[in-house]
């Protein structure tokens, strides 16, 4: 389309004039259109008879109580109102709320199963306006999603801020299900772990939360006396497999409450274990607005 710069152009020099020109055929007065419009009558009228001047034709009648439209008035009306019209209600929108209408939440896979989840529908109801979507990921990190505007994931502990705030810190105990328990009476104490099953959660590198080598570590038990292990890469996977009486696994106290609480799960020996981790749910600091920030808070209030 080779003419369309052209037309931007011409259009450009007669938009605001047009949009007076709309203005004053929807009141019907030139003395009315100029108080809306911020001018003086006789700067109005010296702008729609430039207008009539460029366009070749005159587009009002002046009569004795307002003005109305010619032929050719009507014809331009017809033909520009309706874009017109639409362009300046979206701009306007737009300028009045700036923000995204989205939401993109960065999480582990493990929070997001267990806490996310569960909340979610209750989130995009509470925000019915914004469209909110959950990326998972094994460690969140801001440089995997350039558009995440919220993660959660473990870290260190550290002083909350505004955009950044620990949900739970981390405690682990030794779960199972009832009756992998009543199959092994002989779970007591962290030693007593050594010889089961013992069920792993996964993940490339060093993560950032217990394993069941540190796990035992911290008890002075040696991390590699057990060899029979089951490794999954999804918390998920774990619990399940938990739940069905296939080993032992390390329990995460705020993401399977709900598991002990309805008996699926039970602690298999009375041993809890805490770090200086916690999950931490931050906003990303170049995507700061209203809405992320009400969604923020939302999160916060509701885990």
């Amino acid at each position: 389309m080779p003419g369309i710069g052209k037309a931007y152009v011409n259009f450009g020099r007669h938009s605001a004039d047009l949009c007076l020109f709309l203005l004053v055929a929807e009141q019907g007065q030139l003395s009315k259109a100029a108080q809306i419009a911020g001018l003086s009558q006789p700067r109005l009228s010296q702008r729609i008879k430039s207008l009539e001047q460029s366009m070749g034709n005159p587009l009002f009648l002046r009569e004795r109580r307002g003005v109305s439209l010619t032929k050719a008035g009507q014809e331009l009306h017809a033909a520009i109102q309706p874009h017109l019209s639409g362009a300046a209600k979206a701009f306007t929108r737009i300028v009045d709320d700036p923000h995204p209408k989205s939401v993109v939440i960065l999480s582990d896979i493990a929070f997001a199963s267990f806490r996310l989840l569960p909340i979610y529908s209750s989130l995009c109801d509470a925000f019915g306006d914004l469209s909110i979507s959950l990326l998972t990921v094994q460690v969140p990190q801001a440089k995997q999603v350039h558009d995440a505007d919220l993660i959660i994931g473990m870290e260190d502990i550290h002083d909350n801020t505004d955009t950044k705030t620990c949900l739970f810190r981390e405690s682990v105990s030794v779960v199972c299900s009832p009756e992998y328990k009543l199959m092994h009476p002989d779970m007591k104490t962290p030693r007593d772990i050594l010889g089961k099953t013992l069920i792993d959660l996964t993940a490339d590198g060093d993560p950032p939360w217990f394993t069941w080598s540190n796990w035992l570590k911290a008890f002075d038990l040696p991390h590699d006396a057990s060899k029979d292990r089951l490794t999954f890469s999804s918390y998920d996977h774990v619990v399940r497999s938990a739940e069905s009486s296939l080993g032992v696994a390390l329990g995460w106290k705020g993401l399977i409450d709900d598991h002990i609480d309805s008996g699926r799960l039970v602690q298999a020996i009375p041993d809890t274990l805490e770090s200086n981790r916690g999950y931490y749910l931050k906003m990303v600091a170049k995507t700061q607005n209203r809405n992320v920030e009400k969604a923020f808070h939302w999160i916060a209030d509701n885990i």
